[in-house]
């Protein structure tokens, strides 16, 4: 599989637009999905995405009003129960996303329970030299409060992240862990909105859930490969099939956020988000 992936920069897009929103800009992070595989190594076509940069979307989470709300993401001493490799790339995108949440809330203690967590499992996936430098996480640790640098010091880690994804071929590790750290930003999003009534947020949900099918493809080349691979991969049609027939989605004209989806389905759709993210770090 071949893919363009900045992961963390991935990561948080899709996190935060589904809880903030944003237009993507032509700088922003480039995602490469394949369409169509022959082999191991031969690409027919490629389709690229785009996803906000980590500085642009930490300004709008900042500015967005989204309030934190306790126990919502994933226990940290969860970590130890995943063992095969998938189950550990797909929680390693989804603490990374509960981190961030927790850094861009200024909740400070949590945040560094979720980088031990992240720093511990990428040792385990053999990524361990992407926070194998003592002075980083020592500025992380330092600047959890100080908005502007803490968000420099994630744009350096996911600088260092596409390095190591680009050096040593882990686009897979990288487009896992950010289906994982996209479940998990869309069940936040889905957990802290009302989705009886139309808002700028539920429009961002609602905008966000039209690259499903760029991650379900992604997937598919790696479908048979693990169990929890299978079953996410199986909702994951199942939610953007319900999606799609959505009757004011099948008929959209116009703006995608603009759309206000009937409460009976929005709350459906919140229900099958939720269950995706279950069945991930379940």
């Amino acid at each position: 599989m071949k893919m363009k992936i900045g992961l963390y920069s991935a990561v948080l897009g899709a996190m935060f637009m589904a809880s903030c929103g944003s237009e993507p800009k032509a700088e922003d992070q480039k995602v490469t999905v394949p369409t169509e595989q022959t082999d191991d190594t031969e690409i027919i076509e490629v389709e690229e995405f785009v996803l906000p940069s980590t500085v642009q979307i930490g300004d709008l989470f900042r500015n967005s009003g989204l309030e934190y709300v306790g126990g919502l993401t994933l226990d940290p001493q969860k970590a130890s129960s995943y063992n095969t490799t998938y189950d550990k790339y797909f929680a390693f995108g989804t603490y990374w996303t509960d981190m961030t949440y927790c850094v861009l809330n200024n909740q400070s203690q949590e945040a560094r329970k979720y980088m031990k967590v992240i720093k511990d499992l990428s040792t385990d996936l053999g990524a361990g030299e992407v926070f194998d430098n003592k002075e980083l996480l020592d500025r992380f640790d330092r600047n959890l409060e100080n908005n502007d640098s803490i968000l420099s010091i994630l744009i350096e880690i996911d600088e260092r992240t596409d390095a190591y994804v680009e050096d040593n071929g882990q686009e897979e590790f990288a487009l896992v862990a950010f289906v994982g750290g996209w479940a998990e930003g869309m069940y936040l999003g889905v957990s802290t909105v009302s989705l009886t009534d139309h808002s700028e947020l539920t429009g961002r949900i609602i905008e966000q859930m039209v690259i499903l099918d760029k991650l379900i493809e992604g997937l598919a080349p790696i479908e048979g490969s693990s169990k929890r691979v299978d079953v996410v991969l199986k909702h994951m049609r199942e939610l953007y099939d319900f999606y799609i027939n959505i009757p004011v989605i099948a008929e959209m004209e116009g703006n995608i956020t603009e759309v206000e989806i009937p409460s009976t389905d929005m709350k459906l759709l919140g229900d099958k988000i939720l269950k995706l993210r279950n069945l991930i770090v379940e």
